[in-house]
């Protein structure tokens, strides 16, 4: 028997149930979008839900918010988690201890995070008080807005606030395992710094940076407390709308929100499908050359 067989013989278990449960949800939500299982209503079109998504012109603007939103806070959260993971993997090794105060933003909840945001960036929050004391503005009234915009800048704020430290402990978990010795070599060739990060660090996190970025981006897309507490509610992110068809219309309605989140599964299993095999080609391209 192989190892890998083994291995899957012993953690089946824990796996059998979790795929269960996994597969049963997915399968639920399916058939309620369909109008199917849904007790108390029979609806002859079962296609009404995806329909009246499908016909609807706020759909389309609050999927595009939502690809926007989680894409921007994904890339910010890894350029900045990379950039102070390797600066903390640079520090002498007496210093390296404090890189810790990078990661406190792991224990907070999400929501807690978009509370923060709040806290600093709103009209009358820290920022804004320090700019009319500073006399950069005049008042509450000319700090720009920021929160509750229609192009979610203050949903990306707090997911990158929240999410960058997951991507300082992956990539510097990474960095860890790199030779120092080829640094060395290359400052004594006369590599630059930044010659040095892009041809020899960069390429060897590429691996756990798009693992990252794929983590990041779906939960992100599909992701409802900093949404909730910061999001404008037009357009609204998807989620934002699963809540509103759950829980504030009529009960009838019910399947167009099982019908937005089979759209937010659906588009994220084509994502990472779609971002695997693009990432799987250039890394063949890349061997070729």
């Amino acid at each position: 028997m192989k190892d890998s067989t083994k291995t899957l013989l012993k953690l089946s278990p824990l796996v059998v149930p979790f795929i269960f449960i996994f597969l049963s949800g997915i399968a639920l939500t399916a058939m309620q979008s369909f109008g199917i299982m849904f007790y108390g209503y029979k609806y002859e079109d079962h296609f009404f839900a995806y329909k009246s998504l499908f016909t609807e012109t706020w759909f389309y603007h609050s999927f595009a918010l939502t690809i926007f939103a989680a894409f921007f806070s994904s890339l910010l959260a890894v350029i900045l988690g990379v950039f102070i993971s390797y600066n903390i993997w640079r520090l002498p090794a007496g210093m390296k201890k404090y890189g810790i105060v990078s990661r406190i933003p792991l224990i907070l909840p999400h929501i807690a995070a978009g509370f923060i945001v709040i806290l600093f960036f709103s009209r009358s929050g820290i920022f804004s008080s320090v700019s009319t004391a500073l006399g950069a503005t005049s008042g509450m009234d000319d700090f720009p807005v920021i929160l509750y915009s229609r192009y979610a800048f203050d949903i990306i704020l707090a997911n990158v606030y929240k999410e960058t430290p997951f991507v300082i402990v992956m990539i510097y978990a990474v960095l860890l395992k790199t030779d120092s010795r080829l640094i060395t070599t290359a400052s004594m060739l006369g590599a630059s710094t930044l010659r040095i990060f892009f041809r020899i660090i960069l390429p060897a996190l590429m691996p756990i940076i798009n693992t990252v970025f794929i983590i990041i981006f779906v939960y992100n897309f599909g992701s409802f407390e900093i949404p909730y507490v910061l999001g404008s509610s037009k357009p609204g992110l998807l989620s934002i709308r699963v809540y509103d068809y759950f829980f504030m219309k009529d009960l009838s309605l019910r399947p167009v929100a099982m019908a937005i989140l089979m759209v937010i599964f659906i588009f994220s299993i084509t994502f990472v499908y779609i971002y695997s095999r693009l990432i799987s080609r250039i890394d063949i391209m890349d061997r070729k050359l």
